[in-house]
């Protein structure tokens, strides 16, 4: 199993470089996410982040899939209502990973069929920052991950506690937010998002 770690807004961008800084061994991807940004912007942000010891191939890139390229990441992130397709992504740029949000069986299906690398589903568990969006629950996910073969990762209200119930889904990771960025201690949560793949779920 895997995890991502994505950027938020309710933290500026020079905070959460402090925080990765300690949190660094335990992070395989990071997700630049940031809509209001520029480009300009958003290169920045990927240049703090390399110079703190994070490799290009580590970090992916929401919705820029030219400027993915262009820096040289590992991969770009698609909007659910995202007009790009993966498969004309990946002509341009055949290196370059692409993974999907979809919130639906329906959009699985089809974002899988265009073969990207990865999906996030959900919200699975409620959200602060959709209160009135109802969240889809572990049910869904188990019903999206049976369905594609594309690797599914869990995202909405993810918690350290929940991981256990979240591996018997069928689902191939997280992707977290607030449960890394508004944890007390972040590094330590890091540690254990990163044993998800090792962790005893049966015995906790």
């Amino acid at each position: 199993m895997t995890w991502h770690l994505i950027t938020t807004n309710n933290c500026p961008f020079h905070i959460q470089v402090r925080q990765l800084r300690h949190a660094l061994k335990n992070i395989n991807i990071i997700h630049v996410r940031n809509k209001e940004a520029s480009l300009q912007r958003l290169k920045q942000q990927v240049d703090q982040l390399c110079k703190i010891g994070l490799r290009h191939d580590q970090i992916i890139l929401n919705e820029h899939a030219e400027a993915a390229a262009a820096w040289g990441l590992g991969g770009v992130h698609l909007p659910s209502n995202s007009p790009l397709t993966a498969k004309d992504i990946k002509r341009r740029a055949p290196g370059l990973q692409v993974g999907a949000s979809v919130h639906s069986l329906e959009e699985a299906k089809a974002r899988a069929e265009e073969e990207v690398d990865y999906l996030y589903y959900g919200h699975v568990y409620p959200s602060a920052s959709k209160p009135d969006d109802p969240a889809r629950g572990l049910e869904a996910l188990q019903s999206v991950a049976a369905s594609v073969r594309t690797p599914v990762l869990a995202i909405g209200g993810i918690t350290r506690s929940r991981l256990g119930e979240i591996s018997r889904t069928g689902a191939s990771g997280i992707a977290l937010i607030s449960g890394f960025w508004e944890a007390e201690k972040p590094e330590e949560e890091a540690v254990h998002f990163n044993c998800f793949g090792q962790m005893n779920y049966e015995a906790t």
